[in-house]
């Protein structure tokens, strides 16, 4: 793992483009001793601690740019564990790049993508999944993600993962000690047996929490499925409350999946709209409905539409096969021609919701339904989701557990061997909290932070 270096970083920490306010924010031992050399504080008392001081941005011919605030903040306090410095000025481009300039041309560098905070985490301030909460707080795009961040920020997820630690040091302690003892000590050995089941349990819990990390962060992925000219598209257009997808009255206009990020009462779903299926298809249809099927494949829900003012045929049954394993609601569209299907027809797996895409009929109850079947999706236990980049070190130490168990289940394993295999199973699990993460793991997440982050 890559250690810190001694040098100083400045970056933009607010986005691009004009505003009320813009920070430019400096990390590293010379950021008070810059600070000192661009900005003339309005009174004569300096920079104390986390102590907003009002002064002039001036460049080295002592021309002012821009009056602001700076806050010196001293390390290892600080967000990144060094001396950090942040300047609010007003938000022009011009000033803002300005005052980077200055900077720059008194020692410091350019900071990288989230360097800001993997300097937090190399200093111990933030462990590797409370980082990768940082980015996703930054990234939410529903109240629910934000959420779930945070709580992992506040080490939700990392608390759980150090509770399993815990046991198997436990485990590996009383181990140690047994072994320690003269070879006819006649107490018998430590039985982990029922606190490594639990533990089994546990990880079956956790990895089943990956699906619902990305559903928080993503979007639950909703894919509208039907045969050509039953209203997919108008449906589409209708939930995302605009002309999102060209609609005409010619089947096959859509032939690539359309996707969009729709927010229902706090929840997101990235919602696709897809080509027909048919069973006779032109040569580029048959390309767009290999899209659909790869879409239906990779979904969490289902919305299948049928013509509801048309008797079901053969193209209907099969979409209604090919979404019959997957969480799916079914509408009848086209309820303002009158309806010729019945909402409890046997091939329909649950009752049908009946609807009119083109006057908006119906569509709160889509809605509602569609909410409700995204919240049996999401795990309960918030703040202890995982990414889908600790699936494979879960996995591992897991099996390592697992192991362990097989090994006391036949008496087969020796307790030097039990305390190799929970060893490893640490190792595993330290990967995961950034205590034995190697510089690939650190660049996959740090590179998904903006540069003043």
């Amino acid at each position: 793992m890559t250690m810190p270096t001694p040098d100083t970083i400045v970056a933009i920490s607010t986005p691009r483009g004009y505003s009320g306010i813009g920070v430019v924010r400096m990390s590293g031992p010379d950021s008070l001793p810059i600070l000192t050399q661009i900005f003339m504080p309005t009174a004569a008392d300096g920079f104390n601690d986390r102590t907003a001081v009002h002064g002039k941005l001036v460049d080295r011919d002592g021309r002012i740019l821009d009056d602001g605030i700076a806050v010196f903040m001293r390390g290892p306090g600080s967000y990144t564990g060094e001396d950090v410095v942040e300047i609010s000025l007003h938000g022009s481009p011009v000033i803002l790049d300005a005052a980077v300039g200055l900077i720059l041309a008194s020692g410091a560098r350019m900071a990288q993508r989230g360097e800001f905070t993997r300097r937090a985490f190399l200093n111990g301030k933030l462990d590797l999944l409370q980082a990768e909460a940082v980015v996703d707080l930054i990234e939410s795009k529903t109240e629910g993600a934000a959420r779930e961040a945070r709580l992992r920020l506040d080490k939700g997820m990392s608390s759980r993962i150090a509770n399993i630690a815990s046991t198997l040091k436990d485990i590996l302690a009383e181990l140690e000690a047994h072994m320690d003892f003269d070879e006819d000590d006649e107490n018998p050995a430590p039985d982990p047996e029922s606190r490594l089941a639990a533990l089994i349990s546990e990880f079956t819990a956790l990895q089943r929490s990956v699906d619902s990390s990305r559903m928080h962060r993503d979007g639950i992925r909703v894919v509208i499925a039907g045969k050509p000219n039953v209203g997919k598209s108008t449906l589409f257009n209708t939930l995302m409350g605009s002309n999102r997808v060209i609609v005409t009255p010619y089947p096959g206009t859509t032939r690539d999946p359309v996707d969009d990020f729709l927010v229902l009462n706090g929840m997101g779903f990235l919602l696709c709209d897809t080509a027909g299926m048919r069973q006779e298809p032109d040569p580029i249809e048959r390309e767009g409905i290999f899209r659909t099927q790869q879409r239906i494949d990779n979904a969490d829900i289902a919305i299948v539409v049928l013509d509801g003012s048309a008797p079901l045929d053969q193209e209907d049954e099969k979409v209604l096969c090919t979404c019959r394993e997957k969480a799916s609601i079914t509408v009848l569209n086209k309820a303002d021609l009158g309806l010729v299907i019945d909402p409890g027809h046997p091939l329909l797996q649950s009752t049908a919701i009946p609807i009119s895409a083109k006057t908006g009929f119906g569509i709160q109850d889509l809605e509602e339904q569609l909410r409700m079947t995204g919240s049996a999706r999401f795990s309960s236990d918030a703040g202890s989701l995982l990414s889908s980049w600790c699936v494979q070190p879960l996995a591992s130490a897991e099996q390592h557990v697992k192991a362990v168990l097989d090994g006391l289940h036949t008496r087969s394993m020796a307790p030097e061997i039990i305390a190799l295999e929970l060893k490893k199973a640490l190792e595993y699990l330290e990967e995961i909290t950034g205590e034995r993460a190697d510089d690939g793991i650190l660049d996959r997440i740090f590179e998904r932070f903006c540069i003043g982050k």
